[in-house]
């Protein structure tokens, strides 16, 4: 019987001294065998790309934590918390990465020993932004973290040529705003200013100012684009991004309180240009447009040195040709009388001689002559019933 208890009490000295061992001397799982983890995990993770220690959690991201229990897979709660077994919650969110690993761990060693205690990202969630402004496709975009403004940019359509680059803002979630001068990274390659995007930021990028900007039209569509100090017509033609294989042969050019202008591109390639100045492109020689009583009317080629008598001359002068004080011209869809030997004729002009009076008289007399003859041709019909 002695021999039976004693043992039974070297067995529990045994089982004593194992249990104090296992309170000071971590035990960790063997690496054949796989790590159990927090069932809030349904997905692998791990990060697909090294994360910047100036990434700011928040709710969505997963940290993985190490104590002398083995592994834990946390998330961050709508709230903004991170809920530690055995230790109470901590918020994190709107922190930095490292300063927010940091407060996790603080309340991680107020119950395990900080010598084995770990805790890293393992998940990073998705960030939503806006851009509103002076893009293609304004709006609201999900994103991969870690997205840098010229990204952000991109998935909107990027910058429309109206775009003011130096004054774009980002407004952050609290309110604080971020003023960025954007065309430092497109001209000198300054990464400095494509700053990383944090989540539910607005971008806004506002319009430049008109009074600073060129117009330019090709086949009815217009674009306009910030006037540079040196920067030529051909120059703005390629920034436009519009096809130069159109073979443009001919340039209107209407700079401000000044008539409009026509020249062949070729002499104008290297031509430089004033604010809120107009360019118009044809691919074809431009044309004026006669009508009225002419012999032929139509369209007759443009001629920069032509007035509206050498068009109706050309246009062949009938017998019925009224006074010269009579014809007008049709521009931008107004009409007014024009002196045809000494005002301008722009291209797309519509040039208007009328019948002379005696003419037009006459016209009206016989059209109402036939018109009687068919009333009392009507009345002795009916008269005759």
């Amino acid at each position: 019987m002695s021999k039976r208890v004693a043992i039974l009490l070297f067995l529990i000295v045994c089982q004593v001294f194992a249990l104090d061992l296992n309170a000071v001397v971590p035990v960790f799982q063997d690496r054949n065998v796989p790590t159990q983890r927090n069932p809030i995990a349904q997905q692998p993770l791990n990060l697909p790309k090294v994360v910047d220690s100036t990434y700011v959690v928040g709710p969505g991201d997963y940290f993985e934590i190490l104590t002398i229990k083995g592994l834990d897979v946390v998330q961050i709660s709508p709230e903004g918390n991170v809920a530690i077994p055995e230790c109470g919650f901590v918020f994190v969110d709107g922190l930095r990465l490292n300063d927010a690993k940091a407060r996790i761990l603080e309340l991680l060693n107020t119950k395990y020993d900080a010598k084995y205690t770990r805790v890293q990202l393992v998940h990073m969630r998705w960030i939503q932004f806006s851009v509103l402004g002076a893009v293609a496709v304004p709006g609201r975009r999900t994103a991969d973290p870690q997205l840098r403004l010229s990204t952000a940019l991109d998935m909107v359509g990027g910058l429309l040529p109206t775009a003011d680059r130096k004054n774009i803002m980002i407004i952050h979630r609290g309110g604080d705003t971020l003023r960025v001068d954007y065309s430092l990274y497109g001209n000198e390659g300054n990464d400095a200013v494509n700053v990383t995007m944090e989540q539910e930021d607005v971008v806004y990028v506002p319009f430049s100012r008109q009074e600073s900007s060129i117009t330019i039209e090709v086949q009815g569509t217009q674009k306009s684009l910030p006037c540079v100090p040196g920067k030529t017509i051909l120059a703005y033609l390629g920034e436009a991004h519009i096809d130069q294989q159109m073979n443009f042969k001919w340039v209107k050019i209407k700079k401000p309180g000044l008539a409009a202008e026509t020249y062949e591109l070729k002499d104008v390639g290297d031509m430089t240009l004033e604010p809120k100045t107009v360019i118009e492109f044809w691919h074809r020689e431009p044309a004026v447009y006669v009508g009225g009583a002419v012999a032929r009317m139509g369209r007759a080629i443009y001629n920069p040195e032509f007035h509206a008598i050498d068009y109706i001359a050309a246009s062949g002068v009938t017998i019925v040709t009224g006074s010269w004080s009579q014809v007008t011209v049709t521009r931008d869809g107004k009409s007014m009388s024009i002196d045809p030997h000494k005002d301008e004729i722009l291209p797309g002009d519509y040039i208007e001689i009328p019948q002379s009076r005696y003419e037009a008289v006459k016209d009206v007399v016989t059209f109402l002559a036939s018109l009687l003859s068919l009333v009392a041709t009507a009345i002795i019909i009916t008269t005759a019933r």
